[in-house]
């Protein structure tokens, strides 16, 4: 079934990635795309309640346009300008607005659509190209040498100034799209190439074999281009298909006519060694003053002798077979080292260089020698130290590293490689940096950084695990090298002191541990002093009352007085057994070991089961995440919290208590919430302390107030904590925060 026009029209309106507003003659948008709402900001239903110049960055701006539209012009019906344009959060950006007139049957004006097509994207691609032309233009100015692009077809598609100026009679033709036959052309009628010839046969031979060179370049050449001035030319074929060209003048190399001039102005002075001698022969061409006294031989007597002559620790075969891949040119350069022999019989040790080098017509060797005799017995000398030194770092229980500054590794020790399961070999090239934890490597780098010229070396005291998972502390110290004040090495010690640590641990545990108890002493006076010390005062009262009383006959109010006197005596008898059952639990020795938090959650309920029945309290949760914790004193901490839950809710109806686990990378996180009468924010350190109650009227609420200072207690003591989470409303949220096991066991071991 054929698609209605009335359809695609408005499928394209949908579509259209451009904003599209149907706007009335009194300035109404009467319809919107999806696009005009997605640019702008705005919902449809807020965009059929403006006017198109709310759209405008400056209103003042579509008022102008307005008026070149209405009244309707018959030789106007369509109007095209770029104006900046504003979104709904504020944002301005460019944009190319097409407004076009919609006509009745009967040629009136009914209305306009206008298209808005956003330019901000164009135009900062249009930027970034403009931007990326002119460097690549001043790029190419500050080039001395030429450079040429020519396009697929062998046409010119970019030159710089240095290009046009080494072919000046050649430069009229160099227009973009000028082929590079029509460009050689011009220059060779205009005497550009001399070395063309002057004949039109060798000429048209010079531009065959040039053109030839350019289709298929193989190698730099030489050309000359005026007299006495010659250029290297170097081209490439892009993977495009385009030439790459490259023009360096090297007419003062090419002046130089002689190895005479060459070797005398160049290396005749040099202290090193330099030979120059024929490929194919082999024969001396010429040998400078320090190889000349240093051979005892005279420049004469050299030209008559080959390389071979003056070599006495390879063989002729050898030394054939040595040089073989440079005479046939598959090498350009070699090295190896040598024994040369004087001409009174004695001999010395020579690193010698050679390159070859394809001068016209014949091809040369250039050798460079260094009598090595003195770096030999030096480098003897450095290799029997570092023996030694590594005799002596083998002897050290220590870790030892030498790093870049960056920490890069360039050496390291068995006891380093041993520690991390690793050969030493392996370890070379890694970053000594990520050996530490993530989480202080800033912190070890900034120290590193930190060292100066003026304060090289530093220390600090870290803990590091081993192949196998087990806990060792290091005191590392480091020392930085330096050069000109740059940082050229880092040399690393690390020295195992886990035992010291521990003994610093157990003297800091014992330290911790005294000033606990100090603490649970100091509370336990406090308590003895105000808190023990109501009761008893209420008991002497009542009891002088009674004492009273029966001086003077009176015996009426006597029951009353001894039942004050019971009941004092039952409440001061519960708060000697709760301090008792805080002391007792608070201090005792934790026990972690993994199991279901569910396990902790379920004893815990089964204990207060009697009294949940009751009330017909109900617990949620959902959970099988596993913990490492002591079960007793959780389940303890999670009897407590939920006694309180069912004693604090909103009679009658029953407590409804939820318990939800959150587990991250390092901590586990417990609330336990529920929907009773809640905890006023201000109280919210209140609460945890020793026999601290906000509800004072004990026949309403009855206690002593050490259940939540337990489940505090018990919390750090598992390197954890609980709190109130003040921003839950509906009732009271206790937040449980604990250790996962490798965090544990090592709060464990510092409580």
């Amino acid at each position: 079934m054929p698609v209605s026009t009335e359809h695609l029209l408005k499928a394209l309106y949908e579509t259209l990635p451009d904003s599209v507003l149907v706007v009335d003659d009194s300035k109404t948008v009467i319809a919107a795309n999806r696009t005009a709402t997605e640019t702008f900001g705005h919902s449809a239903a807020e965009i059929l309640q403006m006017g198109p110049a709310d759209f405008c960055a400056a209103a003042e701006e579509f008022d102008q346009i307005w008026q070149e539209l209405y009244p309707p012009k018959t030789d106007l019906k369509r109007l095209h300008r770029r104006i900046s344009f504003r979104r709904k959060d504020g944002g301005v950006f460019p944009a190319e607005l097409m407004i076009n007139r919609i006509n009745s049957a009967d040629g009136r004006s009914i209305g306009l659509v206008v298209i808005i097509r956003d330019l901000t994207e164009i135009l900062a691609a249009e930027e970034d190209r403009l931007k990326a032309e002119k460097v690549l233009k001043t790029a190419l100015a500050s080039i001395s040498d030429g450079f040429v692009v020519y396009d697929d077809q062998d046409r010119l598609v970019l030159c710089n100034d240095a290009y046009r100026a080494i072919y000046p009679l050649a430069a009229p033709a160099m227009q973009v799209g000028a082929t590079f036959e029509s460009i050689l052309r011009y220059g060779l009628a205009h005497g550009q190439y001399p070395e063309a010839g002057e004949t039109p046969q060798s000429r048209e031979a010079w531009i065959e074999a040039r053109l030839k060179s350019h289709v298929s370049p193989a190698s730099q050449f030489v050309q000359e281009i005026a007299p006495d001035r010659w250029l290297q030319i170097e081209e490439i074929i892009t993977e495009e298909n385009y030439r790459v060209g490259v023009r360096t003048d090297v007419s003062a190399l090419t002046r130089v006519k002689t190895e005479a001039e060459r070797l005398g102005l160049i290396i005749e002075s040099v202290a090193q060694e330099v030979y120059l001698f024929d490929v194919h022969s082999g024969k001396f061409l010429s040998v400078n003053k320090s190889a000349r006294e240093n051979l005892q031989y005279s420049i004469d007597e050299l030209r008559m002798m080959t390389a071979g002559d003056i070599n006495e620790s390879l063989p002729a075969e050898e030394l054939a077979e040595l040089f073989k891949h440079m005479v046939s040119g598959d090498s350009k350069f070699l090295i190896f080292d040598a024994t040369h022999k004087r001409k009174d019989g004695s001999t010395y040790m020579c690193r010698v260089r050679l390159e070859r080098m394809d001068t016209r017509p014949n091809p040369v060797i250039l050798a460079f020698g260094e009598d090595i005799t003195e770096r030999l017995e030096f480098e003897r000398a450095l290799e029997r130290k570092q023996q030694e030194f590594e005799s002596l770092v083998r002897s050290l229980p220590d870790m030892i590293i030498r790093a870049e500054p960056d920490t890069t590794l360039s050496y390291v020790n068995e006891n380093f490689a041993r520690f991390y399961g690793r050969d030493v070999d392996d370890l070379a090239g890694r970053k000594f940096i990520h050996f530490f934890p993530p989480d202080i490597r800033s912190e070890i780098l900034s120290q590193l950084t930190g060292l100066s010229p003026e304060k090289p070396i530093g220390s600090f005291e870290r803990a590091l695990e081993d192949h196998e998972g087990h806990r060792h502390w290091f005191l590392w110290t480091n020392q930085m090298l330096f050069e000109d004040g740059e940082p050229v090495e880092l040399i690393s010690v690390g020295r195992n002191i886990t035992e010291s640590q521990k003994a610093k641990e157990r003297i800091a545990r014992q330290s911790r541990e005294l000033a606990m108890r100090n603490d649970a002493l100091e509370q336990f006076a406090g308590i003895v002093s105000h808190d023990l010390k109501a009761p008893l005062r209420q008991i002497r009262l009542f009891a002088e009352m009674i004492a009273e009383d029966v001086d003077a006959g009176k015996t009426d109010e006597l029951e009353v007085y001894s039942a004050h006197i019971s009941e004092r005596g039952r409440a001061m008898e519960q708060m000697i057994s709760s301090l008792l059952e805080y002391s007792q639990l608070a201090y005792q020795a934790i026990k972690p070991q993994p199991f279901k938090l569910s396990e902790a959650v379920t004893a815990a309920w089964n204990n207060l089961s009697v009294h949940a029945a009751e009330t017909k309290a109900k617990l949620s949760c959902d959970t099988d995440a596993e913990i490492f914790a002591d079960p007793h004193l959780m389940t303890q901490l999670f009897q407590n919290l939920f006694a309180n839950s069912i004693k604090y809710r909103n009679a009658p109806a029953p407590a409804q208590i939820r318990v939800v686990v959150t587990i991250n990378k390092m901590m586990t996180s417990i609330a336990v919430e529920d929907d009773g009468i809640g905890i006023d924010a201000r109280h919210a350190e209140q609460i945890f302390g020793v026999f601290q109650r906000l509800h004072r009227d004990e026949r309403e609420y009855s206690g002593t107030g050490i259940g939540l200072a337990l489940c505090r207690r018990i919390a750090d003591s598992h390197g954890g904590g609980i709190v109130l989470d003040t921003s839950f409303s509906g009732g009271a949220r206790f937040v449980i925060s604990l250790p996962n096991r490798a965090h544990a066991r090592r709060a464990a071991s510092e409580l």
